[in-house]
């Protein structure tokens, strides 16, 4: 034990500079001489059938057998030229869970790739059990706090959230190739952003004042527009202090561009355009695959109008200046229940809710009710506005808007939405971006589209913590 916990102690932490870099490795021909760096695992993944430092036999050559190396990309089955120096070096020095390098020759063996090593040396040492019996993973909370771990033990996960790194990649490829810049946009605001959803506050010492995390990014994207950028967007944090359901998080991450002059069915056809791209880059194809099948995302996307769909389904005309009890007559008709809380609000709320539920899709569900989208334009019903959501397998996937350009008329819609949140301190009007509206908002549309629950559309998942990292909620 004293040999170990010495040798560990003098081992080296930086990956030599002839090590290949990560996907490589399945380039490299047969027979070719290599340099492999990874992670020491068991062929078995729980720890508890090992041949691990065991003599075996490789093509007439003795050898010792490592079972698996895995990372950057590469697993595969790994095997130690039998000498003296590496006899020495697994028996005191290197054990299952470490991170090595190791110079040797790819082979071919029973027509699968192996990896042969001359030579071993340890880069990092796993001075805890990977395998450790007391991390439970049945038990959903050791996911969240312990995902690393998971990761380690578990290469199928981890090739999951490579998943979900290759669509947020490929978005902001589309985007870029598309000529829209990235922006990084504050966090923390002096002051609520006004709106329906709850902030978080948190209290700055210094200045002994307490700040919001944002709820969305949309505004500043709005002040961009004023000041002049034409296509622009940010992927980042929103912050609403609201419940924790399986397909809701109270931070989450937003994508929210805007281009300035571009009417709705441009932004259709992008929205349209990157998640087919998408799709091509995870699975080779516009088709997505769902439970009990798949969904062709290839052919036209048809576009479904709210109103049209509410008097399909109940026989009634959608009008917002309306006694409230012919609202909630529809809700009844649609056998959706009422509201806790019955306004104008709730009501729009539950019924395109309940419209899109009921849309395959891909498709698009146009003009959306006024009460709770205060910031957008009206359209000439004065009972909708020019709002669509892209709708895939009945899940919102994203948002496309038409934002209201006169500020007082958005200064009188937001007072009119004020007497949803009526009681609460955080009762207030954002003059900070009507202030901003005052030089002009140039006509401009918008897309919003969260990425958590993008990721478990396209990777077919039914919990957003299982396509969030190192979930706390």
């Amino acid at each position: 034990m004293n040999a170990l916990v010495n040798d560990a102690l003098a081992y080296r932490r930086e990956v030599a500079r002839v090590s290949i870099e990560p996907g490589e490795f399945h380039t490299v021909g047969y027979g070719e001489k290599i340099v492999l760096v990874g992670r020491l695992m068991l062929a078995d993944r729980t720890g508890e059938i090992s041949k691990f430092g065991l003599f075996g036999e490789l093509e007439k050559k003795d050898v010792i057998i490592l079972e698996r190396i895995e990372g950057n990309g590469v697993s595969i089955p790994v095997y130690l030229t039998r000498t003296p120096e590496n006899i020495r070096t697994i028996n005191t020095t290197i054990h299952y869970g470490d991170i090595v390098m190791i110079e040797g020759t790819k082979l071919r063996v029973d027509n699968n790739p192996v990896f042969l090593g001359k030579k071993i040396e340890l880069l990092s040492k796993a001075v805890g059990d990977v395998y450790d019996t007391n991390v439970d993973f049945h038990k959903k909370t050791n996911w969240h706090t312990q995902r690393h771990l998971q990761l380690i033990r578990d290469p199928e996960k981890l090739l999951h959230f490579r998943r979900c790194a290759l669509v947020i990649r490929t978005i902001r490829q589309f985007l870029h190739q598309k000529g829209y810049e990235e922006t990084p946009i504050t966090l923390l605001l002096k002051n609520f952003e006004g709106g329906l959803a709850d902030p978080f506050v948190t209290h700055v010492v210094e200045s002994d004042n307490d700040m919001f995390l944002r709820v969305t990014s949309e505004l500043f994207l709005w002040k961009l527009m004023i000041a002049g950028f034409s296509k622009v967007f940010e992927i980042g944090k929103s912050f609403r202090n609201q419940g924790a359901t399986a397909d809701m998080l109270p931070q989450f991450t937003i994508l929210e561009l805007y281009q300035a002059y571009a009417d709705r069915k441009k932004m259709e056809d992008l929205v349209r355009d990157m998640i087919r791209e998408i799709l091509v880059q995870l699975y080779g194809s516009a088709t997505l695959p769902i439970t009990g099948g798949v969904i062709d995302c290839s052919d036209e996307w048809p576009a479904y109008d709210f109103r049209g769909e509410i008097q399909k389904y109940t026989g009634l005309v959608y009008k917002e200046d309306g006694p409230i009890e012919l609202l909630a007559n529809m809700t009844m008709r649609m056998g959706i229940p009422l509201p806790a809380v019955v306004n104008k609000y709730t009501i729009a709320t539950a019924l395109y809710t309940y419209v899109m539920s009921k849309i395959t899709g891909p498709a698009f569900l146009r003009n959306l009710p006024a009460a709770q989208s205060p910031l957008y334009k009206l359209n000439d019903d004065m009972s909708t506005v020019d709002e669509t959501l892209l709708v895939i397998n009945g899940m919102l996937v994203a948002d496309i808007v038409n934002p209201e350009r006169d500020p007082g008329i958005v200064r009188q819609r937001m007072k009119e939405q004020l007497n949803y949140r009526k009681g609460t301190q955080l009762n207030v009007i954002n003059e900070d971006i009507l202030s901003a509206m005052k030089f002009g908002l140039p006509p401009s549309r918008g897309i919003g589209m969260g990425i958590e629950r993008l990721l478990m559309l396209l990777l077919n998942t039914e919990d957003i913590r299982d396509v969030e990292l190192f979930p706390v909620f």
